[in-house]
């Protein structure tokens, strides 16, 4: 998987940003790159589903990063301004894809091309139906709760740190993730329904 774009060259990586105001430096963007690469790619798998390009989110949000890490102040924790990054650059490119389909035809049309991950091709055709399915559930969420039940449910991070994330109280993490699963069924009932007829 090629997680850099050319654009960032071995120079570019490796030349760090004008200092902050603060008196400790900025991290470089190597070094952000290097101890959260592989975080940022499980994010844009999650918050994007089968059809997202990944590649591409994460040379976007490490682009971002490169233009904004001079300006980092250090007022959040540096996993949840990446992650805010990651979230921003995601739900761009879900909007995007959106119109697409709406105006580019079936979802199959427009996802159809991605290539088998699976050992066989039955096992793909499963796993594929099976997450298609589930982000069609996930697609029918608010996109608050949306984000609360794949942090919880499948990033499995505590409360804690989705309140650290979503910059909420803990207490309402917990009511936004007891939303989060009611309309989650509620929308897998809703679909099982659709299926069935």
């Amino acid at each position: 998987m090629r997680l850099i774009h050319p654009d960032l060259s071995p120079a570019l990586i490796q030349e760090r940003p004008a200092a902050a105001e603060s008196p400790r430096a900025s991290p470089t963007l190597e070094e952000v790159y290097r101890q959260y690469g592989p975080t940022v790619v499980r994010w844009a798998l999650r918050l994007g589903g089968p059809s997202i390009d990944v590649d591409d989110v994460v040379q976007d949000v490490f682009l971002r990063v490169h233009k904004s890490l001079g300006g980092f102040r250090g007022d959040a924790h540096l996993a949840t301004w990446l992650f805010q990054i990651t979230r921003n650059v995601v739900g761009h490119r879900r909007r995007k894809e959106r119109w697409h389909q709406w105006l580019g035809g079936s979802a199959c049309e427009v996802a159809g091309h991605l290539p088998s991950l699976g050992p066989t091709a039955v096992d793909d055709v499963e796993r594929r139906d099976a997450a298609k399915r589930l982000y069609r559930v996930l697609d029918m969420m608010s996109e608050k709760y949306r984000t609360v039940f794949i942090l919880f449910e499948m990033e499995r991070l505590s409360g804690e740190e989705i309140a650290k994330v979503m910059e909420a109280k803990v207490e309402t993490v917990w009511v936004w993730l007891h939303r989060a699963r009611a309309q989650f069924q509620k929308h897998v009932e809703q679909l099982r329904a659709r299926e069935e007829r």
